[in-house]
């Protein structure tokens, strides 16, 4: 089990940008922390994601 968001989600054996795909989110605009430290993007694609980690994911909105 791991967390996204504060939400429980399955464990699965994959790397962020799996994760991201998986969940459909684009990457664009995208920041995201693994228990607490923030992933950066060029080393999503070899960022495992452990069982019974933490992840937040945020995404810039615009506006004014």
């Amino acid at each position: 089990m791991i967390h996204v968001n504060g939400a429980d989600d399955d464990f699965l054996a994959e790397t962020v940008d799996a994760l991201l795909a998986r969940r459909g989110i684009e990457s664009r605009g995208v920041a995201v922390a693994l228990d607490g430290e923030i992933v950066r993007r060029s080393e999503w694609p070899s960022t495992l994601v452990p069982d019974g980690s933490s992840i937040e994911i945020v995404t810039a909105v615009a506006g004014g």
